[in-house]
């Protein structure tokens, strides 16, 4: 299970995943597992989607708010990665 530190966390991922029209995104986040590697290959995609998104429209209209969030999801997201057995699926992302 992905471990959110805040709630606010796993409510801007949904607010973005909708922002997005990303249905597969949302369902992976309110189950609160990756299932396998393609799931896997969705989200971390996803997440960099959500941070170019977040320059354009700011979650909750607050710049800093957004990028506190943003920090906490990414370290939330990066541990369950690596704990889960998905951290080449999540390098695949980071490092374009």
């Amino acid at each position: 299970m992905i471990d959110w530190k805040l709630s606010e966390e796993k409510e801007m991922v949904i607010f973005y995943a909708g922002l997005l029209n990303d249905e597969e995104t949302i369902k992976i986040i309110e189950r609160n597992e990756i299932s396998n590697k393609q799931e896997a290959l969705h989200v971390a995609e996803f997440f960099w989607r959500m941070v170019e998104k977040s320059n354009e429209f700011q979650y909750k209209d607050n710049a800093v708010e957004c990028e506190f969030l943003l920090e906490k999801v990414i370290n939330t997201l990066m541990a369950y990665f690596r704990r889960a057995g998905y951290e080449s699926e999540w390098e695949a992302f980071a490092d374009l």
